[in-house]
């Protein structure tokens, strides 16, 4: 069955009141009856199974509880002109992974009011029109400021995937009574105050790897650092530099830690496994290799090899035959 739409005329737009069977994925238009969709009323997704939503990019304001209960939402997409959002959008989703936002030229959004919403580790991806990779004040031209690897993007509808951010997991442990002090476990809090008004502030997320690298274990750190060093936007010099150190001191823990993502090994290999860069023992790419070996990855095994033997070389092996 397809989704069926409730509306009503509202400030000159349509404003969705309801929908029936959502299914797992539910696709907003951006116009009902001639009007342009601008605003979900509170609740509208409340209860439902829904998994993957797509929002409008004519929408501009979401009601209260918007996903109350949505226990199986994984996965939001919306765009720069969503301004304002209802309290306890996310109460009661803890499944949510990833959150994708289509910016515009001001780089202003409601990213900042769903990552407060989301105390669960989650990834954020940002599109942004025409390939936009700039910050928006006078720092771009800073020397310091690193290049844009424009290889790394991807495009979607004619969008560039300008950054990939991770905002870290948290949670509050609530006192005893008589007790009003909380203790706040994790660096995610933090990471989520990386905001100057409705804009992603990328310097000071930056600054907060120290705290992440002293809470959570190295694979979640490395992501972390991975994703900051593949979609470089305003990352400075001395960051870039911390991202790296920090990866070529664990590589061989990283590397161990993440064939499940067979594109980010791909990808350090080939910027961090390079004859010149290479800081692995000849024990360890044998390990790795024979890892890789046992999880029936002929691509990424063979690509092992290869810098094996580009680095330590390869023993021509004798055989002795009775004539």
């Amino acid at each position: 069955m397809d989704v069926q739409f409730e509306f009503k005329e509202k400030n000159g737009g349509a404003c969705v009141t309801k929908l029936l069977a959502p299914g797992a994925v539910c696709v907003v238009p951006e116009s009902l009856g001639g009007l342009p969709v601008t605003e979900l009323a509170d609740k509208v997704f409340s209860g439902s199974g829904v998994e993957k939503v797509y929002l409008p990019r004519t929408l501009t304001r979401i009601g209260r509880y918007e996903f109350y209960r949505c226990e199986e939402l994984r996965e939001i997409h919306f765009y720069g002109a969503l301004r304002e959002v209802g309290g306890g959008v996310f109460t009661g989703c803890r499944n949510i992974r990833g959150l994708t936002v289509h910016m515009g030229m001001d780089e202003e959004s409601a990213l900042r009011d769903f990552v407060t919403e989301i105390n669960e580790r989650v990834t954020v991806h940002v599109f942004m029109q025409g390939g936009q990779n700039r910050m928006q004040d006078e720092r771009d031209t800073d020397s310091e400021r690193t290049a844009l690897d424009s290889s790394a993007f991807e495009e979607e509808n004619g969008e560039t995937e300008t950054a990939r951010v991770i905002f870290p997991e948290y949670y509050v442990e609530n006192p005893p009574a008589r007790i009003t002090v909380s203790n706040i476990h994790g660096a995610g809090q933090k990471y989520r105050y990386c905001f100057e008004g409705r804009k992603f502030r990328f310097d000071r997320y930056d600054k907060l790897f120290v705290y992440e690298k002293a809470e959570e274990s190295v694979l979640m750190a490395s992501k972390i650092a991975v994703n900051r060093l593949r979609y470089p936007k305003g990352l400075w010099e001395s960051a870039k530099k911390e991202y790296e150190k920090f990866l070529m001191e664990n590589l061989y823990e990283v590397l161990r830690g993440s064939f499940e993502d067979p594109e980010t090994i791909k990808w350090i290999a080939g910027q961090y496994l390079t004859p010149e860069k290479n800081p692995l023992t000849a024990e360890e790419m044998s390990g790795l290799i024979t890892e890789i070996s046992k999880k029936h990855l002929p691509e990424l095994s063979g690509m092992f090899m290869e810098i094996q033997r580009k680095k330590f070389g390869v023993k021509k092996k004798k055989f002795d035959f009775d004539l």
